[in-house]
């Protein structure tokens, strides 16, 4: 099968700033909620479902706040539930946006357990299609584990693509949070999935002049003990896309990271005299845990010594442009 949504970027970074002309259309999470049964949220959000022992409920995760759970409890059969928005509110909303906001941006952040299969979806439909744009993480054990992209294409036709390489299938963490951010460029006509966790930046084109027309966040092919999780459901009008989206895998090449895996102190360093003016390092959930400033040398040491062993992110800012490579805190 030929897939075409294209790796451009990898190793990117997450960053929550927005641009000063973003517009948020809806938000959802889960705060102003009572724990317990998801009852209507904001932009009319609703629960579905298929099966009586499926429970879509809030809950409150230390440290994170109130979440989305959806589950199900029965081993007869398996269900299917989440959260739906009433047809065309979103098409409504998109189109009272302010002026020259033309980048449609869907986001979420996804947990799924590894104790029983799920086939989790997050999209927006066209206002007349079936798929302006979604994410789907799919674990049914040996059959499938995989991260799907749709949208609507060049041909005005649904399309999906696997973020594997070339189209493969790509296996993703359980029993973590992941970041998922998707873009419509309506200006450009393309299309963005980030993934800072999988490391993961694709894009694709259109042609179609479909406007968004409602959300469906939720689970299918849920099982005995299957549990997933949702939090910061956004959509927002944004006028320019968010620099992170610009990295540079020419200049990433350039760079060098030694001793990797590290214990103390990380040398970032290049032969080709790349001034760097400042390294700041993430976590795999985006959260920006250390920032020093550089003074355009070619090679800069960073102490994680403190850090917890896991996976960070470099992001190395340049003259050249903005670099990011991977360093393992043993």
């Amino acid at each position: 099968m030929i897939y075409k949504i294209r790796r451009i970027a990898m190793t990117l970074l997450f960053l929550t700033a927005m641009p000063i002309t973003s517009q948020v259309l809806l938000s959802e999470d889960f705060e102003s909620h009572p724990t317990g049964s998801y009852t209507t949220g904001p932009g009319g959000l609703y629960t579905i479902k298929g099966g009586q022992s499926t429970y879509i409920t809030v809950d409150i995760e230390p440290g994170r706040g109130k979440i989305l759970t959806i589950k199900h409890l029965s081993s007869s059969y398996m269900g299917s539930g989440g959260i739906r928005q009433p047809s065309s509110i979103m098409d409504s909303l998109w189109n009272t946006r302010t002026p020259g906001n033309d980048i449609l941006k869907f986001e979420l952040e996804f947990y799924g357990t590894s104790n029983g299969a799920f086939n989790a979806i997050g999209s927006i439909t066209g206002n007349s299609s079936p798929n302006l744009i979604g994410i789907n993480f799919q674990y049914l054990y040996l059959s499938n584990k995989r991260v799907l992209g749709s949208y609507l294409d060049d041909n005005n036709m649904p399309y999906a693509g696997n973020f594997g390489p070339n189209g493969t299938d790509s296996d993703f963490p359980r029993d973590t949070w992941i970041k998922v951010e998707m873009f419509v460029d309506y200006t450009t006509n393309n299309v963005h999935f980030y993934i800072p966790t999988l490391n993961i930046h694709t894009t694709g084109s259109f042609s179609h002049n479909q406007t968004p027309g409602h959300i469906t966040v939720g689970a299918g092919a849920l099982e005995n003990s299957s549990l997933v999780k949702y939090d910061n459901i956004k959509v927002s009008a944004l006028q320019t896309l968010p620099s992170y989206l610009g990295v540079s895998d020419f200049v990433s090449s350039k760079f060098k990271v030694f001793p990797n895996p590290v214990t103390e102190i990380v040398t970032i360093t290049n032969s080709e005299s790349i001034g760097i003016e400042q390294i700041e390092v993430f976590d795999i959930s985006g959260k920006i845990v250390k920032s020093q400033k550089g003074n355009n040398e070619n090679e800069m040491q960073v102490d994680i010594s403190d850090f917890t062993s896991a996976m960070y992110l470099l992001h190395i800012q340049t003259k050249e442009g903005t670099a990011v490579k991977k360093v393992v805190k043993k």
